[in-house]
């Protein structure tokens, strides 16, 4: 049970966005509200909601990458961890950017501490951030950091190369957790299918809302066509661990009864085929996101 008066010791984290509770043991939050870790179970952590004054809201499960530690790094808006250059270059030139739009990004190559990317009129421009021998940041030779905070603010005022200036940091968009729970059967009631997608040899894909809020794929099968049960299982047993942000994830399944559901994150934009044989293909923001796509797979970076 939840003590409101209890002191609760050790660092506390930050909401970077918005999160609605969509089962009973989820815990919602806004951004920038104060939250304490009491247990961290792989994507998914145990918090309490604190107040002001540090006393207890309400407790629950929220997912991890939703938070970071108050008071460092990871908790500055223009702070992206672990991408490659092609990620960051993709987020740089969304639509919701302009020119001096940046990020910071942890550097894969060595020679370099971190990455600042810096959305140009014309292109991303990467500048290396290198630690000296005692700790200090360094863009070039002569000016030297405590940390990241202050070379950001720093080149907020003064020009970078090419008479670039920092302005805004790079929209960071949110991830969509899947929900958390124990059980991944859940009864079919609790989706509504609403506008067909496509179709297969197996079934049909629906958009789809789960609980009336949660845009979602659901997967229709005719049990009939289920000729192999194991095999289904298997396979969803499998989709299960599967966690990656170039994989769908699988959100739940409502297997009793006939038709079975397959329920998954949703791509708005339908299959990648239907994309690519579209009109859409021949902007320039689609032809750069497919060369990326080509480059990923080359590289080996997708998983």
């Amino acid at each position: 049970m939840m003590s409101r008066d209890k002191d609760h010791p050790g660092p506390k984290y930050v909401g970077l966005w918005d999160f609605k509770a969509r089962t009973g043991d989820e815990l919602s939050f806004q951004a920038g509200d104060l939250l304490h870790v009491t247990r961290k179970e792989e994507k998914w952590w145990w918090a309490t909601l604190l107040d002001a004054a540090g006393k207890a809201l309400a407790e629950g499960y929220v997912p991890h990458d939703y938070l970071a530690e108050k008071e460092t790094v990871e908790s500055e808006p223009w702070f992206f961890g672990c991408i490659s250059r092609l990620e960051a270059m993709d987020r740089l030139q969304a639509e919701d950017n302009s020119k001096g739009a940046f990020l910071v990004r942890v550097s894969k190559k060595p020679g370099a501490d971190y990455v600042l990317s810096v959305l140009d009129a014309q292109a991303v421009r990467h500048y290396r951030i290198w630690k000296d021998d005692v700790g200090w940041l360094h863009l070039n030779e002569t000016v030297s950091f405590p940390g990241l905070s202050e070379l950001v603010d720093y080149h907020k005022t003064q020009s970078l190369s090419h008479g670039l200036k920092l302005t805004m940091p790079c929209c960071k968009q949110k991830t969509e957790s899947s929900p958390h729970w124990d059980d991944w059967e859940r009864p079919r009631e609790e989706f509504t299918l609403c506008k067909k997608m496509g179709a297969g040899y197996f079934g049909e894909v629906f958009e789809g809302l789960w609980k009336g809020q949660i845009r979602v794929a659901v997967k229709v099968i005719s049990r009939a066509n289920l000729l192999h049960q194991h095999t289904f299982q298997s396979e969803i047993q499998a989709m299960k661990k599967l966690r990656h942000k170039h994989i769908l994830a699988l959100y739940a399944v409502a297997s009793a009864g006939d038709p079975v559901y397959i329920i998954t994150e949703l791509m708005p934009k339908g299959n990648l085929l239907q994309l690519l044989r579209g009109k859409a293909i021949a902007t320039d923001s689609v032809l750069e996101n497919v060369q990326s796509m080509v480059v990923v797979i080359l590289v080996g970076d997708s998983i």
